[in-house]
């Protein structure tokens, strides 16, 4: 099973890559220059890891792959996870916005899943938040999109509450 999932997902990366570069091909040249830049770097690298792998596989013993099995479950239930907190990330930011969700996300992973103290948690997401919104918002002007549930409700009481932005933003003006 390990091996059928280490081949296949190199061989659809592999795939969405070359189809990538071959859609690429219709653009101008200034257009292309960036997807072609990478993209063929980087077709080659998993060429290369895709014919290691399999030359890697006919040289393991049949002793050695209970432990690696029980070592890959391992690190495909931890990847499992990490997606998990990467969709809760942009589901949260598609719902009420990337200035809202970064707080939320560093507070809750730091303390979920890096165990790390209340106030270490709490204070590095203020500090990103504010990072965020110093460095993007006012020096970049930046425009950060609203979440759907403030531009579903932009009249009501409740909604109003969680404008922070806009009266930070005149406080600085």
């Amino acid at each position: 099973m390990r091996q059928v999932m280490q081949f296949g997902f190199t061989l659809a990366c592999i795939i969405v890559l070359a189809v990538c570069l071959f859609v690429a091909q219709g653009w101008n040249s200034t257009t292309a220059l960036f997807p072609r830049v990478i993209g063929y770097p980087i077709l080659v690298l998993l060429i290369v890891i895709l014919v290691m792998d399999i030359v890697k596989e006919r040289r393991l013993v049949q002793e050695d792959k209970s432990e690696q099995d029980a070592a890959f479950k391992k690190f495909n239930l931890n990847m499992i996870k990490y997606f998990g907190w990467l969709i809760g990330f942009v589901v949260l930011m598609w719902l009420v916005g990337i200035v809202y969700t970064v707080p939320v996300f560093i507070f809750s992973y730091m303390k979920r899943e890096g165990r790390y103290t209340w106030l270490a948690s709490l204070s590095s997401a203020v500090a990103m938040t504010v990072f965020i919104v110093v460095f993007f918002q006012y020096l970049f002007k930046v425009a950060w999109p609203e979440g759907v549930l403030f531009t579903w409700h932009e009249d009501s009481t409740f909604f109003a509450l969680f404008r922070l932005r806009e009266f930070f933003s005149s406080l600085l003006s």
